[in-house]
């Protein structure tokens, strides 16, 4: 499975709307749609860093799911 496809999976499996995973990892909306979308502007696919920290973004977005309360740095 692709990362994209990965992402959506996640995302599915916990029954998030992308609204709600974006409210959580601050990323937006149209970002999480290019995430499971697999590119970013004109086609270009995003590299491992930015997959890294998307990833990063999730786990993190997980744990406030799962703690129920906020991530703080």
């Amino acid at each position: 499975m692709n990362p994209a496809n990965q992402a959506k999976a996640w995302r599915e499996r916990r029954k998030l709307s992308i609204e709600r995973l974006s409210e959580l990892t601050g990323y937006s909306v149209p970002a999480i749609y290019a995430f499971e979308r697999g590119t970013r502007n004109a086609g270009e696919t995003h590299s491992e860093w930015t997959w890294q920290r998307y990833r990063m973004a999730c786990a993190g977005a997980e744990r406030q799911l799962k703690s129920g309360r906020a991530f703080e740095w």
